[in-house]
């Protein structure tokens, strides 16, 4: 009997601790939605928006909203919905890239750049109309975008797309160059595994998946300076580690970009890449701004990051002439400044840097001739 008891009141003491673990679980849950809906700031990160794809590493939910802070419509891309088919006397313009397409940091689906890039050549030419359709995803590199064309995007037969991409490609190419990676010769980049439960919690909780998510950040930032400090690659002059061959891997997937988005009729437009300490800057001296750059990329010093943005527009600016695509050059764009990112971020606009980017890029269209 005094064995049976026993068990009873271990068996009564777990599924108490249960049932407030699952309490536990349910209020965060509960309270990190609420907080989330009725934020005063814009979210730092949209992890519900996100599911894993069979040929990429993951897409945007389609017709989803986050928290009435960014709406996916039925295509996949950010804002209202648009028809597949074209509206007559109606110009169509795609933009494709990453987050720094997609614009996460701005306060709603208009302040994005792509939407501010409509209304702006809608007030500077009003006799031409025109739609721009936001087809950036966070996290894409040249080679998602140029699978996603190739297997949906050429459907909605654009007039023009504007491929804003070489962010990720270029900390990708840094971190690989002093973190590499360990391959499997038999199953090289082989899909990790997810378990159900893992699977299920990433889609449907959102304190799951911000936790998981804050994890990741730590992960990231320990892991880039316990890579710097190994390889020295902090001291070390001339080209940052993985800046060469990111460079070289680059530009053959802009090629590739450009040979089919024009064999597909579409005029492409390039423009040059923009970020908070100025184009064209090889060296950084605000305190501030390197502490962003240290954040965003650890893996490498500010002015390797700086040299890596020089060579990556310089390759983009070739690869646009070779192919006799439109390549806008953004150093007179005036987007230099911390006034113009989201608070410690060095790429991401806030609604004045979208704003301008919209404005000044419209600008540029028009005046090269491009609608």
């Amino acid at each position: 009997m005094l064995r049976v008891a026993r068990w009873q009141s271990l068996a009564l003491s777990i599924g108490w601790t249960v049932l407030l673990l699952c309490g536990a679980a349910v209020l965060g849950e509960l309270t990190v939605r609420q907080r989330e809906r009725h934020r005063a700031t814009v979210p730092g990160t949209v992890p519900l928006l996100f599911y894993r794809h069979t040929r990429l590493r993951h897409a945007l939910v389609r017709d989803d909203d986050y928290f009435g802070w960014i709406h996916i419509n039925r295509e996949g891309f950010r804002g209202g919905d648009v028809p597949v088919g074209r509206t007559p006397g109606v110009a169509r313009i795609m933009v494709v890239g990453s987050s720094t397409t997609f614009d996460p940091l701005v306060s709603r689906d208009a302040a994005a750049w792509p939407a501010r890039l409509q209304f702006w050549l809608q007030q500077l030419a009003p006799t031409r109309p025109v739609e721009v359709l936001n087809a950036g995803v966070p996290g894409y590199i040249v080679v998602d975008d140029l699978i996603r064309l190739e297997t949906e995007l050429y459907r909605y037969q654009p007039d023009v797309v504007i491929l804003y991409e070489g962010h990720n490609d270029l900390f990708g190419a840094l971190r690989r160059g002093v973190e590499p990676r360990q391959v499997d010769t038999q199953t090289p980049d082989e899909m990790p595994s997810v378990t159900p439960w893992g699977h299920w919690l990433s889609r449907h909780s959102l304190l799951y998946a911000k936790i998981v998510e804050r994890l990741h950040v730590i992960q990231f930032g320990a892991a880039g300076r316990r890579a710097v400090v190994a390889t020295g690659a902090a001291a070390r002059d001339g080209a940052p580690a993985g800046l060469d061959s990111g460079a070289i891997q680059f530009a053959h997937a802009v090629t590739a970009f450009l040979a089919v988005a024009q064999g597909c009729g579409f005029r492409v437009v390039i423009p040059e890449l923009v970020h908070v300490s100025g184009v064209g800057v090889l060296s950084e001296a605000d305190q501030q701004v390197r502490q962003s750059w240290i954040r965003a990329m650890p893996f490498a010093t500010p002015e390797g990051v700086l040299q890596g943005y020089a060579r990556y527009n310089a390759m983009l600016r070739d690869d646009a002439r070779r192919f006799h695509a439109v390549w806008v050059p953004t150093d007179s764009f005036a987007l230099k400044g911390v006034e113009f990112y989201a608070d410690g971020d060095p790429i991401h606009f806030n609604d004045q840097g979208a704003d301008r980017m919209g404005h000044r890029l419209a600008e540029a269209l028009l005046a090269k001739g491009v609608l």
